[in-house]
């Protein structure tokens, strides 16, 4: 046992760094000072990405030395023992002289690997003792902190560049806006109406900044832009965004004033073709009456349906590639459009234009921070928060959930046999089975690995049985190249027969998918015990003394 005054300072230490570099070179300090060798590095595990990586040497730093390690990280294998001696005959790099013997220790908690620790002994110090002075220092749980702060390091970097680009965006715009103010109030005859139209633009910039909602903000813009030129009646129309859920080919945002309404006419094939042509316009197109002759290439019998006199078309374009178009339309009255309206306008589109592209960014951050980006259902993340929310849900209302877990056999030996690609595009495959396979209230999710989960509330388990053995059947009969056929273990638990807590039902799951890996694989496995099973009756004691 290390002097305790030394202890409580060393931990302290450790505990005190955050940032991965610090902590690996305290962490391999500590393994040199009490095995007294000449070499420590500190790799660590990779949740996401099954890997070893990010890897600190402390000591010899040869260029003998770093294959190895290369190697060591590429070719690890966990070991039953946290730690145990390496042997060289396991990788395809030979540990250095200098090093040996060398040992590894990982460093894991609730059977979660969080880094290898290697550890030169060339002294031949007892490992055991090495190993009891090691459990002294809290590594597991200064490791978990300085990964996750490392992690939300990347993830603040990565939306600070998309804030500043946001931030660049809006300067360029105000910077437009700002030469557009110039330029409208050196005209004096033309002050009044311009200072009313520069109101226009930073009401719809406000509008842009305040919402992240793009239904709000389109709304809201078309309103504005409809009342500030007095026309009849204006359509923003945009192809409809289908990964949110809408059924509707297009999105129609109107406003109108002593104008019938004509969004309806834009869910007829007349009008989806008319949008869509639309959508084809580089510039802004001037529309007189539409029966008179004109340069244009629109249907002139739709125009006629939609009852104006005069319109102005804009295209909302964003690097040439149209995101919709804005339709003013004056109904009662022919209307000459000048150069400032149309100038106008067409800056307001860009603006438009702008938000549009930014919540759809957004809306792919969003849908990435919830998604497994190699199979395109849900991840872990996103099952857990809906775990427990549809659990709450189920006791609230006293409706069965069932849970199923499915995990893909013989995942290392197609990787190993075929290639990790090959390996993807079978956990890609099952994904792909519970996605088609699954109603709109379920949930599928890849929760790691191979590993795969659908959760199913208002399910009753003869119902998730049935459901479990039709996906059993329907990837049996998955072929991929190479490997052919493959096959899953599945374990199914429900709610409230087997749990009454969402960490209990998930781990009967577990229970019984173990069951369905241990009884041969490829079988349906059903939790078999139920809730009362594990509660002991009150009379057990003396039962059991009779």
């Amino acid at each position: 046992m290390p002097d305790q005054d030394k202890l409580s300072q060393n931990i302290i230490a450790l505990l005190a760094k955050i940032e991965l570099p610090e902590v690996s070179q305290t962490i391999c300090r500590l393994a040199r000072e009490i095995s007294g060798g000449v070499f420590a590095a500190l790799l660590f595990w990779d949740t996401d990405l099954e890997t070893l990586t990010n890897s600190f040497l402390d000591g010899d730093k040869t260029i003998a030395a770093e294959k190895f390690i290369d190697a060591f990280a590429d070719q690890f294998v966990s070991k039953a023992s946290p730690l145990y001696k390496i042997d060289n005959q396991d990788f395809s790099e030979s540990i250095p002289d200098i090093w040996q013997p060398l040992y590894c220790l990982e460093i894991s908690d609730h059977n979660q690997l969080h880094a290898c620790l290697l550890i030169a002994n060339q002294h031949n110090k007892d490992p055991q003792a090495i190993l009891a002075s090691l459990q002294n220092y809290p590594l597991s749980l200064a490791i978990s902190r300085t990964w996750e702060f490392r992690e939300l390091q990347q993830e603040n970097e990565r939306l600070r560049g998309n804030y500043e680009e946001m931030e660049e965006k809006t300067r360029l715009l105000e910077e437009q806006t700002r030469k557009l103010i110039h330029d409208l109030t050196m005209k004096d005859t033309t002050r009044t109406k311009h200072v009313e139209r520069e109101r226009l633009i930073y009401s719809i910039s406000n509008v842009v900044r305040s919402y992240m909602d793009i239904q709000k903000v389109l709304e809201t813009t078309v309103d504005r832009i409809g009342n500030a030129f007095a026309v009849s009646r204006c359509l923003l129309i945009r192809a409809a965004d289908h990964a949110s859920g809408g059924e509707e080919p297009l999105q129609v945002f109107e406003y109108t004033k002593e104008a019938a309404s004509v969004k309806d006419l834009f869910v007829s094939e007349e009008g989806i073709n008319f949008a869509h042509a639309a959508f084809g316009l580089m510039r802004p197109q001037d529309l007189t009456e539409p029966f008179v002759d004109i340069n244009h290439n629109l249907n002139r019998d739709f125009l006629v349906k939609l009852g104006f006199r005069s319109g102005l078309i804009v295209p909302l374009l964003l690097r040439e590639h149209s995101l919709g178009v804005l339709f003013l339309h004056d109904c009662f009255r022919p209307r000459f459009w000048s150069i400032d309206d149309i100038s106008l306008i067409n800056s307001l589109a860009d603006q438009i234009s702008v938000a549009i592209e930014n919540a759809e960014l957004h809306q792919e951050q969003e849908r990435q921070a919830i998604t497994d980006g190699l199979t395109g259902i849900a991840n872990r993340r996103s099952f857990s928060r809906t775990l427990a929310r549809e659990f709450e849900r189920a006791k609230r209302y006293k409706q069965p959930l069932s849970l199923i877990l499915l995990d893909l056999d013989y995942l290392k030996v197609i990787n190993d046999s075929f290639g990790h690609q090959v390996g993807d595009e079978a956990i890609k495959a099952v994904g792909s089975v519970l996605k088609q396979s699954s109603r709109s209230i379920d949930l599928a999710a890849r929760y790691g690995g191979e590993e795969f989960c659908l959760l199913l509330p208002n399910t009753k388990l003869a119902m998730a049985e049935q459901l479990a053995e039709r996906l059993r059947h329907l990837i049996n009969e998955l072929h991929l190249e190479g490997p052919g056929h493959i096959s899953v273990s599945i374990g199914i638990a429900s709610y409230p027969l087997h749990a009454d807590d969402s960490d209990t039902l998930f781990r009967k799951a577990d229970e019984a998918l173990y069951e369905a890996k241990q009884a041969g694989r490829n079988l349906v496995k059903v939790c078999s015990s139920s809730l009362e099973d594990s509660v002991p009756r009150k009379n057990s004691t003396k039962e059991s003394t009779n």
